[in-house]
């Protein structure tokens, strides 16, 4: 899921269907029902029928591909053991994971209408709720793979990976 969720290029188009209506008809007057609904997920108890959610998928493909190229390099030349670059590029992969949903939580912060409802790190995925142009609007955000069908938000397999619940009401 990692792969997929950091990749994400061969999945967006199914993401993105999410967020239209039915029918294909979706101009953005605001009134469709295709988004994925968020109902049950407002506590302040105000309707969520115009909301959508969806997951975002992080993109760290080339910066990590350059790590690995260094690191390679460095093996080959010596410097580091076998396990050292594993090592290193399980690092560097958790940190570049990192900064890209720390990017996307920054982006939905700034954003009217855009809230993040949940992170998973490890797996490179933010789940955001809100308007449905707001969460359109992600993919204009820097290290943005894809959007996703809310369904496809991974859930976290071990504790310790970054995921949080973030109630942030826009």
């Amino acid at each position: 899921m990692l792969a997929a969720a950091a990749t994400g290029s061969t999945l967006a188009l199914a993401g993105c269907s999410s967020l239209e209506s039915g029918d294909g008809s979706g101009d953005g007057d605001g009134s469709e029902d295709g988004p994925e609904q968020t109902a049950g997920s407002d506590e302040s108890g105000g309707s969520t029928a115009g909301e959508a959610s969806a997951t975002v998928a992080v993109d760290i493909q080339e910066d990590l591909q350059a790590a690995q190229a260094d690191v390679q390099q460095r093996l080959q030349e010596g410097n580091l053991t076998q396990e050292e670059a594993q090592v290193e590029i399980q690092e560097t992969q958790l940190e570049l994971l990192g900064e890209a949903v720390s990017s996307v939580e920054s982006y939905a912060g700034e954003t009217d209408g855009l809230s993040v409802s949940e992170t998973n790190q490890r797996a490179g995925a933010v789940l955001v709720s809100g308007d449905p142009a707001a969460v359109l609007g992600v993919l204009d955000a820097d290290g943005v793979a894809a959007l996703l069908s809310a369904d496809e938000f991974p859930e976290p397999q071990n504790g310790g990976d970054g995921s949080q619940n973030a109630e942030n009401a826009s």
